[in-house]
């Protein structure tokens, strides 16, 4: 029988290249954390950095017949890390982009008519749980994504730090998030609804 964990990593990578999921196993446990840690430094968010180091095992494991580390294995996964951080950068800075474009006309975005029911329902839902944000941080998400104010012009019109106007953005996004994530709604989806309902 196998002892996994006196493997050292060549010998599990090459057991997870034949489909032994004990070793894959063993990988997980040995790197989850650490995996944790170095997504955690650049993300600064548990919950995104659960997010990805999963999507990272979880490519890790469909792709297993093809991985060949050139170094360790650890230094295999931080570099996977890195770039599904980027990609999700990406990924956001496009949706946001999207977002400023139907915010400021833009772009038309129309309802589809299967679309309308669901909507309706939402807007309710969406009008209290933007209510429901904490003042200034909702203060700070109206002038950013309604009136089209920069970080700088919301720091000097309400009289906090620019770091304050993006931790109030970023806190806002999050609550937001949190209680779409139910409705299968990106947040582009839900900031279009939060503007079709004002």
């Amino acid at each position: 029988m196998v002892e996994y964990k006196s493997l050292n990593d060549h010998e599990l990578t090459e057991l997870l290249r034949n489909g032994d999921h004990l070793a894959f196993n063993e990988i997980y446990k040995r790197y989850w954390r650490t995996s944790i840690n170095a997504a955690f430094q650049r993300l600064k968010s548990k919950e995104e950095a659960e997010e990805v180091v999963q999507d990272v095992f979880v490519n890790l494991y469909i792709r297993r017949s093809q991985i060949q580390p050139k170094s360790s294995l650890e230094a295999y996964l931080n570099i996977a890390i890195k770039y599904r951080i980027i990609d999700a950068f990406r990924s956001q800075k496009l949706k946001e982009s999207q977002l400023e474009n139907v915010i400021t006309h833009q772009q038309v975005l129309p309802l589809q008519p299967d679309q309308e029911f669901e909507y309706k329902e939402l807007r309710e839902k969406i009008r209290k749980a933007a209510d429901q944000l904490p003042d200034k941080c909702r203060e700070v998400f109206l002038m950013s994504k309604f009136e089209q104010l920069s970080n700088q012009e919301i720091a000097e019109r309400t009289g906090i730090a620019v770091s304050t106007v993006k931790k109030h953005m970023h806190k806002a996004l999050n609550i937001l998030r949190k209680d779409f994530k139910d409705q299968q709604l990106d947040l582009l989806s839900v900031c279009l609804l939060i503007f079709l309902s004002t």
